[in-house]
Order: structure tokens, then sequence, then C-alpha cells
């Protein structure tokens, strides 16, 4: 501990490259995901330039970019939350974006983008991609592969989600080494901690036990679901990732009611297109149970 960490998270990164079948130049390890979005607007967005994403999806990018005197270009997601292609690609193609951010699994609403949409926003895009997996291990669908073809793709990863390492703070990116030399630029010294470098590599390295813990998150969340579709009084969407989004008539009522309950979800508020919605991670069976328990003694009333 009275040394400096690796800079550049050297062996993380071979073990990571290693994995993907990728070479370390591909790959950039960051403190927590995040901190590779605030690197790739460093790198790439001046004042008065702008980002291109949709909305509901991860407040952090248009935030980001705010901070760094740019602007968000957001298209609003279709019904029932799912990914408009076609008013998407119309803004790949009139917007001047410098950036395109793509979550998917998308936090907060649970849903996925097609590989063939995702090639064909590729193939419009004149700007830097990026594709934020942050919950890809709970879909499966990953589309890192497609960094051979597209120079322009960044895709993101993190383990702070399935590998349960929140607290640590360990993302990383994967992109072409031409890409990945230009982010280097703006990378932070010292951004990831000797032990939250030691952390990953060793939670890494249990690849068996990871996988049964996603299974079962997995399980859990489809079993959820199922259940939350037997109650009239709540809207529940299909989810991706390990997290559920819902929507009920006053949801700052039954926010304070589970609250009251000893659970805790995500109260988004009474305004925008998340209004009256609430999520919930998918938990213990212990806890999932509760909930479930809770919102149909809600309704029963």
């Amino acid at each position: 501990m009275n040394e400096y960490p690796d800079s550049d998270s050297n062996e993380l990164r071979r073990i990571i490259a290693s994995k993907f079948g990728y070479e370390p130049e591909n790959i950039m390890i960051s403190s927590g995901a995040d901190q590779m979005i605030s690197i790739i607007v460093n790198a790439f967005i001046d004042p008065g330039e702008s980002i291109l994403t949709f909305t509901p999806s991860f407040s952090i990018y248009s935030l980001f970019t705010r901070l760094m005197g740019g602007k968000a270009i957001e298209v609003p997601l279709g019904e029932d939350f799912k990914f408009d292609y076609d008013e998407f690609i119309k803004a790949v193609e009139t917007q001047e974006a410098k950036v395109i951010f793509i979550c998917s699994p998308n936090n907060p609403t649970g849903g996925i983008i097609s590989r063939e949409e995702i090639i064909g926003i590729l193939d419009k895009a004149e700007s830097i991609v990026v594709l934020d997996e942050a919950y890809i291990e709970f879909d499966e669908n990953s589309f890192f592969d497609l960094i051979e073809k597209y120079p322009n793709l960044v895709v993101l990863r993190t383990l702070s989600k399935a590998y349960g390492l929140a607290g640590a703070r360990v993302g990383y990116g994967l992109a072409s080494k031409e890409l990945m030399d230009i982010l280097y630029k703006v990378k932070p010294v010292y951004n990831v901690s000797s032990i939250s470098q030691l952390a990953a590599k060793v939670i890494i390295e249990e690849e068996e036990y990871v996988n049964k813990v996603i299974a079962e998150i997995k399980e859990e969340r489809d079993k959820m679901i199922d259940e939350f579709k037997t109650m009239e009084n709540i809207k529940v969407y299909d989810s991706h990732a390990n997290f559920i989004l819902f929507k009920v008539e006053d949801s700052k009522k039954v926010f304070d009611y589970l609250v009251d309950k000893g659970l805790l979800v995500r109260y988004f508020g009474k305004e925008g297109p998340l209004a009256n919605h609430l999520r919930t991670a998918v938990g213990t069976k212990e806890d999932n149970a509760r909930l479930i328990q809770a919102l149909k003694d809600l309704e029963e009333g």
C-alpha cells in the first residue's frame, strides 16, 4: 500500500484481453464505467458540440457532456420504452453529434437493442459510437466483436453489476488500438487503486461462481416479472438486466409504503417519461418475496 498502483492496470488489462481474445492495447481500465464515459466526453466534446443518445437512459452521458459545455440530443424511446430505430437513425443522419451513446441493456428500462440495429447505426454513423454494456452479463448478447470492423466503436463494461464490485469502482472499455491511443491521452494517472485492481483480478478468475450467481439472478428476475404480471394495478416491463421497471398509479404513495416496510426501490418522481414508475433491483429470494408480498397486500388493500 505504500507504493503507487500500476497506472495503466497492465496485468488486469492482459487478463481481460485474454478473456475476449484481444490485445491489452484494446483495453482501458477505469474507475467504474462512469470514468470511461467521462474520458470519452473529455476526448471528443468541445464547448457547443453535441452527443446523441435516447431517453430515458443513463443520465451520466448528458451530465458529463453539459459539464464540458456540450449539448445532449435525446431521442425519445417508443411505446413501452422500445427502441425507436427509425427515429434514432434520422437523428444519426441529421444531427452533427460527435459521440453517440447507446445503452443496451438500457438503464433504467431494461430493454435491449438488436445486433442488426446496432450495425445499422454503426454503418450510418460518422462519429464515435459508444455501446454501454454495463448489464450485458444478464442478457449475454454482447457485441464487443464489432470493434474489429468498426474503428469508431467503444464498448463499455463494468465489474459493478454482475461481478458485485460496485464499491471497488472498476470498469473498462474495448476499442480499436487507434481509438484507444486517443483516449489514453486524457486518461488520469493512477485512476484505479491497487486494491481495486487486485479485487478485479480475483473475481474475474472466479468465472464459475459468477456465472452461477448470474443464473440465479436471471431466474429470480423472470419469476418476479411473472408475479408482477398477476397484479392488476401494476404495469411491468420485460428486463434484460438485474432490475425491473414497473409503473403504478401513484408511485410516491407506493414508494413511501414500501419504505415503511423496509423495502427501498428507485423513485423517479411525478414528471417526465418515468413519471409514476419505480425500479427494483433483483435481490435475494427472501427480499424479492417480501417485495412481491408487500405489493400484493397493498393491492388487496
